[in-house]
């Protein structure tokens, strides 16, 4: 269905669903359960567990829950595309233009960067989360894992600060092929024409077809939309997710029923379960549930949406875990508190800098902030003026369902602005602001086509402007693909990787600078530094009893002079007795990375004492 304008359907009628709970009935019954629920799982969430025993819960019975929810979910989404098949089918059937826009921008995302890991160690960790689940069937993460009898077993798992519904996804991956690392990757790319797919119909919804590939032609040259859908994060997985619950909450809007609020609710559920921020988004689903309350007259409340607070427990839990262990916080040094409004300025000159950054330092797209912060004015002049016409009429469900998805980002976006780490102009905080550049793509789809319904042309000349942005600026920022290449530690890791590739494959292990998890994803043990520092002993016992036939250790060497002199980083120096033999070395910006196979340790000296 089109949208026709911006408002535009029945009389208003409000009340009328306030009267049917006053009525009393099966409504005001299922309402005030509902209410009771709600009170229910705030106390167990917040107040009847503590962080230890939430953990415990979280670890053990968590890949049961996702796993309930995510069929339920896949149960529901079955029953409404078997309500249109018709159309689904014709559509696949004959995608037309749209199809080809949609196949078209996915393939450009994925053949515009380099396949990787993008952000420091996050993805390695969603990595080993995703491993283990599929091991284990039990949420955590793990660092620590050794060959025992011929099985690679991981040892002392913790629950990461991470949701783990993405994880989850990988690891019914690992379940059907059996574990690669490339599984994260192909699930990141096939939700590419998911995602677009979505837009598009969202897009459409908003405006008409030409409304929806313009949306998709502005997402498909987004940099930052091409490097996520290469990387290994659950930056991509969570806009899916969000343009998911968008299109359900759109479907609930036009038709509300309970199978369609039933799919709306556990589709927030999962959404909240994507990114730590995402849980935000249930306000919107409020809203736009009170929204089809007043279109249908009535309270609609199926079983599943009485029971979703409780759904939403797990989420709380995980959050107080994170919130009782500061070192899960990663933050700087001289900080203090992972919100404040000292981070405030910085964040907001890093959100200009980066929205309006005409270089090619950033995976921008200022074409996209240009028009979607003009377009966003326009719609909401344009809503304030017909809003004040008499008599008012109801607004069409799209762009009920655009507002109330608006504002949650907008709230993201603002609470992001009071996060220690997210100043959008940094490498690792661009990630940040996807949701934000769906919504301004969506946006620019409303204004190009209300433009055009008086100006034919100007939808001609937006895609114009998307293949001039594409030639001028995309084309050599994704060249260059500095905001990439600058991610030295990235490059450490894969350049670790590829030597250890070309030695003969025996039993070692690796005494890492950095951390464990890439070498233990690639199925070689490896213990962190500072342990390998002070338990030489143990490690000369398993070199005499052939337990690892090779021991390396990785360090990183720094300028220590004036002249220029390199020497080992100090958090990188192992003890004399300790015997090593260089065996390869290689510069990465003004340091040098170094891989040594450990000789020998010398034993304890008579009378001193050796950890143990």
């Amino acid at each position: 269905m089109n949208g026709s304008s911006l408002i535009g359907g029945k009389p208003e009628d409000s009340g009328a669903w306030w009267r049917c709970l006053l009525q009393g009935g099966t409504e005001s019954r299922r309402f005030l359960l509902a209410l009771l629920v709600g009170v229910l799982a705030v106390h167990i969430g917040f107040v009847a567990i503590d962080p230890p025993m939430a953990s415990r819960l979280v670890e053990g019975c968590g890949y049961y829950y996702i796993l309930g929810v995510f069929v339920a979910f896949l149960t529901l989404g079955y029953r409404l595309v078997g309500e249109r098949r018709a159309v689904v089918r014709g559509w696949l059937r004959r995608p037309g233009w749209p199809g080809v826009c949609i196949l078209a921008g996915s393939v450009l995302l994925v053949v515009s960067d380099t396949f990787g890991h993008k952000v420091l160690f996050d993805e390695y960790v969603l990595q080993s989360t995703a491993d283990h689940i599929h091991m284990t069937k039990e949420i955590g993460t793990y660092y620590r894992a050794f060959h025992i009898e011929g099985t690679f077993v991981p040892i002392d798992p913790f629950l990461d600060k991470r949701p783990y519904f993405f994880a989850f996804l990988v690891s019914l991956l690992h379940d059907l092929t059996g574990f690669r690392l490339a599984n994260l990757f192909a699930l990141n790319v096939a939700m590419a024409p998911v995602f677009l797919g979505l837009a598009y119909y969202f897009a459409k919804s908003l405006s008409d077809r030409r409304g929806g590939m313009l949306a998709v032609a502005l997402l498909a040259t987004l940099p930052l939309l091409s490097q996520n859908v290469t990387g290994a994060g659950m930056e991509m997985h969570n806009l899916t997710m969000l343009a998911l619950t968008m299109c359900a909450a759109l479907l609930y809007l036009r038709k509300p029923d309970e199978t369609r609020l039933a799919f709306l609710c556990l589709s927030a559920v999962l959404l909240s379960q994507s990114r730590y921020e995402s849980a935000i988004y249930a306000v919107s689903v409020i809203i736009v549930i009170l929204a089809g309350w007043h279109r249908a007259r009535r309270p609609l409340l199926p079983w599943t949406a009485i029971v979703t607070p409780m759904l939403f427990v797990p989420y709380a839990w995980h959050n107080r875990v994170l919130s009782a262990n500061p070192t899960l916080w990663q933050l700087k040094e001289g900080q203090t508190s992972r919100f404040s409004a000292e981070y405030l300025p910085g964040n907001l000159d890093g959100m200009w800098r980066f929205f309006f950054n005409f270089g090619n330092g950033l995976p921008n797209s200022w074409y996209l902030s240009i028009l979607g912060v003009v377009s966003l004015v326009f719609i909401l002049v344009f809503a304030w003026l017909r809003a004040r016409r008499v008599p008012r009429r109801e607004a069409n469900p799209a762009y009920v369902a655009l507002a109330a998805f608006g504002l949650g980002v907008l709230a993201n976006l603002g609470m992001l602005m009071f996060y220690y780490w997210a100043r959008l102009d940094d490498i690792s905080a661009v990630r940040f602001s996807l949701p934000s550049y769906l919504m301004l793509a969506l946006c620019s789809a409303v204004f190009v086509w209300e433009l055009s319904k008086r100006w034919s042309f100007v939808w001609k000349a937006a895609m114009a402007g998307v293949g001039v942005y594409v030639l001028v600026a995309a084309i050599p920022m994704e060249a260059k693909r500095r905001y990439t290449a600058e991610n030295l530690v990235a490059k450490v890791v894969v350049w670790e990787m590829d030597v250890v590739a070309t030695m003969p494959t025996k039993p070692r292990l690796v005494v890492a600078n950095r951390s464990t998890m890439p070498w233990i994803l690639n199925r070689i043990p490896s213990i962190i530094f500072g342990i390998g520092r002070i338990y030489g002993e143990k490690i000369r016992y398993h070199m005499e009893q052939g337990t690892f036939q090779e021991v390396l250790v990785t360090q990183t060497l720094r300028p220590i002079s004036a002249d220029g002199t390199m020497g080992v980083d100090a958090e990188d120096v192992l003890p004399p007795s300790y015997h090593l033999e260089c065996v390869a070395e290689k510069r990465f910006g003004v340091n040098i990375c170094r891989i040594s196979r450990l000789i020998k340790i010398d034993p304890p000296e008579p009378g001193k004492d050796t950890p143990k």
